[in-house]
């Protein structure tokens, strides 16, 4: 579905070529239902000061004055670097709960969005392009009632599956955030049963209530660290120093990226390198590592340093 901005330029241009396109073609064209296209062409005659006139010998619209051009649409530079990613991310999620959502905000944007630059609109559509990660569909209905839950102080009875430990619990969250991250939605909440934070993924939620209730919310900073003490996303225990050495073809991406605050970086005289921080998530390193193969060797704690020799002696008996 296109916008309306892209609309009103695309029919403007189709009148132009002179073929009198028909209500019908620019419909398709546009793939929008008839009330849409009358709105639009309204938008050019009353907005635009365009002389769109429909020839009913030749059932189809013509412009009586093709001198008078549509007024330059401009932007900032930092407009159209984020209208540009906003149109992108808007078909990477086409067919999620998000698309309305993100529908409406842009068409928003779109239609406000004062000027500075002149804007081709093919160009626009050709400069950057969004490849999100893989999208993990999350039921709609579900993401805003929980997202109503972190705006009200809602606490909320779940039941919630782990595939961890291919477990069923039920619990009770006083949930505060919602975060994204790399394809799946989560909802950061105190956990009644853990008695911390914990986060959930909303897609492994089967069940929900909202209580009619209300808790005290934990401040911002305090979610903001939460969140920053994780390596990735995942909380699983007490922090624990990590050292990973990085061989010199790796390590070239390694010092490309901020992956931990309180990370710290040693240079090896043959160009590799060592990463040090702190994190209370093991596993989650570990699958991180493991995606670098022979070219990284966890050095501390000796606890994910057994699990890693575990795993690669179980992968290496895979392909015996």
């Amino acid at each position: 579905m296109s916008t309306r901005l892209e609309r009103v330029y695309g029919i403007d241009a189709e009148i132009r070529r002179g073929t009198y396109p028909s209500v019908q073609k620019l419909c398709d064209m546009f793939e929008v239902q008839q009330r849409t296209l009358y709105d639009d062409i309204r938008f050019l005659r009353d907005r635009m000061g365009q002389d769109i006139v429909f020839d009913h010998s030749r059932a189809g619209y013509y412009n009586k004055s093709p001198d008078k051009s549509l007024p330059p649409f401009e932007l900032t530079n930092a407009e159209v670097f984020a209208l540009t990613i906003g149109k992108d991310m808007l078909s990477a999620y086409t067919g999620t709960s998000f698309e309305p959502i993100l529908k409406s905000a842009l068409e928003k944007i779109y239609q406000r969005l004062p000027g500075k630059v002149e804007v081709n609109m093919e160009e626009l559509r050709s400069m950057i392009r969004f490849k999100p990660n893989p999208l993990t569909p999350v039921n709609r209905k579900t993401f805003l009632d929980i997202n109503r839950a972190c705006e009200k102080n809602l606490p909320t009875e779940l039941k919630y599956y782990a595939p961890s430990t291919d477990e069923v619990t039920e619990r009770t969250i006083y949930p505060h955030r919602l975060v994204e991250h790399q394809g799946l939605w989560y909802v950061i909440g105190y956990c009644t049963l853990r008695k911390d934070l914990r986060k959930f993924a909303l897609h492994r939620i089967q069940h929900y209530h909202l209580l009619d209730a209300r808790f005290e919310p934990i401040s911002d900073q305090e979610i903001d660290s939460w969140l920053a003490g994780a390596f990735m996303i995942e909380h699983r225990s007490a922090e624990q120093l990590v050292k990973i050495k990085f061989a010199p073809r790796a390590a070239n991406y390694i010092r490309e990226r901020v992956w931990h605050p309180t990370q710290s970086m040693e240079e090896h005289p043959d160009g590799s390198c060592t990463l040090s921080m702190q994190s209370p998530s093991l596993d989650e390193v570990a699958r991180w590592v493991l995606s670098y193969g022979a070219e990284a060797e966890v050095l501390a704690p000796a606890d994910l340093r057994k699990q890693m020799q575990s795993t690669l002696t179980k992968a290496l008996d895979n392909y015996k």
